[in-house]
């Protein structure tokens, strides 16, 4: 045991080293070029300020707990766009995701550390998730390696790691969940699998929602090949038991999974209509063809990018007949098919418009199947592999001959050809002379990953870092998401901030602005932008474009606008003299305070508390009171002790009827969803914990049961 654990942590290490080698390799053009991490937009949008934000957030319940003995769970954030729910709003991104939770640790102005820590930790936890896999599967130890770094480096996880590093949680999430089912089938026993369903249902639904799908292919494949025909029949006993432990495990992941629906089922997202065509446009097919081992995107997500060995070893794993390499060839032909129809990309999408997120799973396939094929490749001679080079060398050249007259192929597959001609002539040569070809994979899947990465990343490759900012350009940024605004002003009002660089800066540094962007947000509000003709969108809101009315509508008291463009602001606001950051803050002169009645009187000494807006109101007659908060049916209004309606106004916000005199006014924000969650979750906790103990003790029961009938024979042997 001593010598296995031995062998075992002597085989972390040695992944983890090489691990961190390939990966700096892979990323080099980042630190040669001082470019941050956030490659895209959404990166200094979306994924810097949720991080910030969930820090923030985290430490504020950490401290009401242990410094206050009080455990707080704010749901709702005014600063959130014109208000929303937090959990709703944030899951998407980093609540509930195991590698977020580190933000905890992280001030704001190291944020950038941690996402940039956070991208290689997801990778190193691929492998490590690989392995487990093809441990529990008994593959070649040296294989598994190989197949490792072609999952890790593939073309998937080189274009969303870094554009969105939660995008490849479910390339760990995966092997994991396949385990699960392998589990079932081979001992009845359902809750590893259980718990593998709540990690992944609790790390992001929308992932869940496609692992769901492929697990569900995975164990009728594996059923139909795993047991004999006349077991057939036995196939409701192992669906029962995977249903049995699916739904404890989302019963597991309830109190963050039942809020989460309830907002995707109701975001604005939903809506978008991209028309569905019965098959993809010509180039998609010319570049999924040529795309195999070149590190192109060839739309809606789809991308395969491996290490150039992997192709000789597919096509051996072709040549294969037995149980296991059929499995993988089923798989494989099955992604194949959901590649090259956009149904299945709009299926896997939530049946949205067309997306092929799911093709890590198809990049798992391939790197299973290398494992598997590598040690049938090793022990092959010239003879039996000399047709299967000769293919790849065919394949190199006809590439070659499309770049004379394609100048699209000539920029994205020349180089990658090269790469798979180079590699098919070192094996051609190793092979021709008998040598060992076992290190010569290892090391080409290595040098082709770094290969990938580079090309994909480098200004003379397909440059995808030309518009990333580098170190000094995004400090701008980070300035705003970590300067507060003060204004010393204790009124409840808004601040016009179309002019940051970012729409998500009022959340992250709490102030109540104009503009947000996140994927997951009030559907009724993509419905008033369009009835007011504003350019937001159901993910976003980029300021109220100098609508008068809508200054008046949202109390917007202070508008942020830089030197060059102060002309450009309407003349009722007027120069504070004060400045933030490079910014001037107008004054609005004609400012509508919250909570305005048309008669002109308003709600007064308005205070936010958590999930909590309290008020006073002193009206000379009975009033409607129109709310700038977005409408949502968890808000729950109270006039002097006793429950009121509240009302939907203007398409998306709230209105209120106070009765003239004077009147305490209370809103409760209570997601009851989360509080159902929240006691599913226990419940289910404390069944899987039952389920355990359960099973222990069987097992050690059958355990000593076993050993006592041994020792009985034993002693009949002896006399």
């Amino acid at each position: 045991m001593k010598s296995l654990k031995s062998k075992n942590l002597s085989f972390i290490a040695f992944y983890t080293v090489i691990f961190a080698a390939v990966s700096m390799a892979c990323f080099s053009f980042y630190f040669i070029l001082g470019k941050t991490f956030f490659t895209t937009g959404d990166g200094r949008s979306q994924h810097i300020a949720a991080l910030i934000y969930y820090g923030k957030y985290l430490r504020s319940i950490f401290y009401n707990l242990f410094a206050q003995g009080k455990l707080v769970i704010p749901q709702w954030d005014f600063n959130l766009g014109f208000g929303a729910d937090i959990i709703q709003t944030f899951h998407y991104y980093v609540i509930g995701d195991p590698f977020s939770f580190l933000s905890v640790f992280f001030s704001p102005e190291k944020t950038p550390v941690l996402y940039t820590i956070n991208i290689f930790l997801r990778l190193y936890c691929i492998g490590l998730a690989f392995f487990a896999y093809c441990k529990y599967h008994n593959f070649d130890r040296y294989a598994s390696l190989c197949g490792a770094f072609v999952y890790i480096f593939c073309g998937f996880s080189f274009y969303c790691a870094v554009r969105h590093p939660y995008f490849v949680n479910p390339m760990i999430w995966l092997p994991l969940l396949l385990i699960g089912i392998d589990k079932i089938f081979d001992n009845k026993n359902f809750l590893p699998f259980a718990f593998f369903v709540f990690i992944a249902c609790a790390s992001n639904f929308y992932f869940f929602y496609m692992l769901s799908i492929i697990v569900f292919i995975y164990a009728i494949v594996r059923f139909f090949f795993k047991f004999p025909k006349q077991e057939y029949k036995d196939i409701w006993k192992y669906i029962l038991l995977a249903l049995a432990g699916y739904f404890l495990g989302i019963c597991m992941a309830a109190f963050i999974f039942f809020p989460n629906v309830s907002g995707f089922l109701s975001c604005g997202r939903s809506e978008e209509n991209n028309p569905l065509t019965l098959i993809y446009r010509t180039n998609y097919y010319i570049k999924m063809i040529l795309g195999f081992i070149a590190p192109s995107t060839f739309g809606s997500y789809s991308t395969f990018g491996y290490a150039a060995p992997a192709l000789p070893l597919i096509i051996i794993l072709f040549t294969m007949k037995d149980k296991i390499a059929k499995q993988i060839k089923i798989f494989l032909s099955i992604g194949i098919i959901f590649f090259l129809f956009p149904v299945f990309g709009c299926i896997f999408n939530g049946f949205s418009y067309v997306s092929n997120r799911w093709g890590f799973a198809f990049s798992f396939v391939i790197a299973i199947g290398i494992v598997y094929a590598i040690p049938i490749a090793t022990n092959s001679n010239f003879k039996e592999i000399k047709n299967i080079l000769i293919t790849c060398f065919a394949i190199s050249f006809f590439v070659f001959a499309l770049s004379l007259v394609s100048k699209d192929v000539r920029e994205q597959f020349f180089l990658a050809y090269i790469v798979l001609f180079l590699c098919t002539l070192l094996l051609f040569i190793f092979y021709y002379f008998k040598k060992s070809t076992k290190v010569l994979y290892f090391v080409m899947i290595i040098f082709s990953a770094i290969f990938q990465g580079n090309f994909r990343y480098a200004p003379k490759g397909l440059d995808y870092l030309h518009n990333t900012p580098t170190q000094k350009q995004f400090s701008l940024l980070l300035q705003e998401y970590t300067t507060p605004i003060k204004t010393n002003d204790n009124d409840f009002y808004r601040i016009e901030t179309s002019n940051l660089q970012s729409p998500n800066v009022p959340a992250v540094i709490g102030i109540k602005g104009t503009t947000y962007y996140w994927s997951i947000n009030n559907g009724l509000l993509y419905d008033f932008y369009k009835e007011k003709n504003l350019t937001g969108n159901a993910l976003s809101s980029h300021g109220l474009e100098l609508h008068s009315e809508l200054f008046k509508l949202f109390n917007v008291k202070y508008y942020l606008v830089p030197e060059n463009k102060e002309n450009e602001i309407p003349q009722f606001f007027k120069d504070t003299g004060e400045k933030y950051l490079e910014y001037k803050i107008f004054r609005n002169t004609e400012f509508s305070p919250f909570g305005l009645a048309l008669s002109g009187e308003h709600i007064e000494n308005v205070k936010i508390g958590c999930n909590t807006l309290a008020a006073e109101a002193n009206f000379s007659n009975d009033s409607s009171v129109f709310l700038s908060i977005p409408y949502s049916k968890f808000w729950k209004a109270k006039i002097d002790g006793n429950k009121v309606e509240i009302k939907l106004a203007k398409t998306a916000f709230m209105e209120l009827a106070i009765p003239k005199g004077n009147h305490n006014i209370e809103l409760t924000y209570t997601n009851n969803y989360s509080i159902l969650g929240a006691i599913v979750t226990a419940i289910a906790f404390f069944v899987f914990l039952i389920l355990n103990i359960k099973r222990k003790i069987k097992v050690n029961k059958n355990y000593e049961n076993h050993s006592t009938n041994f020792k009985k024979e034993t002693l009949q042997q002896t006399f």
